[in-house]
């Protein structure tokens, strides 16, 4: 029996999918409120309740760390150190000395560390990966990712107090939540190719307009340039009055190009065709054209998956964590592609703060590119 312990209310989005898999229970939730964790712990009959999370590992085999972003480092190290499976909401850290330790508690632990981006289980994205596994994009080279969401309600209480978010997210200048826009166009490219990596980020920001009590920009936009010297181009706005838009994406290859829905029920579209000079190009719907290429699990995905929020990507994300714990499969956001993803959020704010000055991400999986004190 596995046995997983969720801390933070967030996690417990994955509670239908995990109790939808033979041998798997969650036994255990964490809340540093006591009331907000009798509450949860209650409602979806949770039996073991704890407000700390040290006494929690105790009781598990594996835990969902759900909590506030500046969390998730300090709690993965430790979780991991005791030899615990861990699952982490983004980011994964949110300085680059936590992610060196947190490489090295991942690498000096048997255990299994993931990151939860669902963002890279949407349909579209999913599909899109398929067509650039089986060639029809040819070779990607660019690719764009956004993520605009006016958030400013949840950057304080009801009573004016700051949220985390507040403090983590528009309290700095800088790409400061970028792997759900970053994440699945890097494994578009990565399924391409798979020794792709990020080699440097710029950033850019417009200047504060909509909420002049926080220091983040409106919309910034991060360029990521490949090894290769491909380019992926990532926009993230959570304060301009707008509509939300959170998951726009677009895939330019030599033979094919794929640009997300702006406006809801418009379908996405795509191109796919020989490189012909004056070929008469049409877009295409993507889902009624090309969705025979997705996987099984999406073409007939189980009740879970259709009640599981973000679009399903939650039920995936559980089910491919409890491959990963079980050793039957790699996690699809492992410790090394976490780092690169959140390295680039980390390094954005430097970056913004130097006029866009190019910034060197580290190869996470070069044990030349540690600095010594971690080395």
């Amino acid at each position: 029996m596995l046995k997983i312990g969720i801390a933070g209310q967030r996690g417990l989005a994955f509670l239908k999918a995990f109790r939808a898999f033979p041998g798997v229970e969650v036994t255990a939730l964490c809340d540093t409120n006591p009331d907000v964790l009798e509450r949860n712990a209650s409602a979806h009959e949770i039996s073991g309740r704890f407000t700390e999370f040290s006494a929690m590992l105790e009781h598990v085999e594996a835990v969902v760390v759900s909590t506030p972003m500046q969390c998730h480092a300090e709690q993965s190290i430790e979780a991991l150190a005791a030899g615990k499976h861990v699952l982490s909401e983004v980011s994964a850290c949110i300085s680059m000395d936590e992610c060196w330790r947190l490489l090295n508690a991942a690498e000096n632990s048997g255990a299994v560390y993931a990151m939860a981006e669902n963002y890279c289980y949407g349909k579209d994205v999913v599909l899109i990966k398929e067509l650039v596994r089986e060639g029809l994009f040819g070779v990607p080279y660019f690719g764009e990712g956004e993520y605009l969401h006016e958030i400013r309600h949840y950057h304080h209480t009801p009573d004016g107090s700051p949220t985390w978010r507040s403090v983590y997210q528009v309290g700095r200048r800088g790409c400061t939540y970028g792997t759900h826009s970053l994440g699945p166009v890097m494994q578009w490219f990565t399924t391409a190719n798979p020794s792709e990596r990020i080699a440097t980020i710029s950033c850019h920001g417009t200047g504060v307009h909509t909420d002049t009590g926080h220091p983040h920009d409106d919309t910034c936009l991060m360029l990521v340039q490949l090894a290769s010297g491909k380019l992926i181009k990532i926009r993230l706005d959570m304060l301009s009055n707008r509509p939300h838009l959170p998951a726009y994406y677009a895939l330019q290859g030599t033979l094919g190009v794929y640009e997300a829905s702006r406006f809801p029920g418009q379908p996405s579209q795509v191109w796919l065709g020989k490189s012909e000079d004056g070929a008469n190009r049409k877009w295409q719907p993507l889902s009624e054209l090309y969705e025979m290429h997705l996987p099984d699990d999406w073409r007939n995905p189980p009740p879970e998956a259709l009640a599981a929020g973000h679009g399903g990507g939650d039920y995936f994300v559980a089910r491919d964590f409890v491959r990963a714990c079980r050793g039957e499969a790699a996690p699809s956001c492992g410790i090394h592609d976490a780092l690169a993803w959140t390295a680039c959020d980390i390094l954005s704010e430097i970056s913004i703060t130097n006029g866009g000055t190019p910034l060197h991400v580290p190869n996470f999986r070069d044990p030349k590119e540690k600095p010594l004190s971690y080395a």
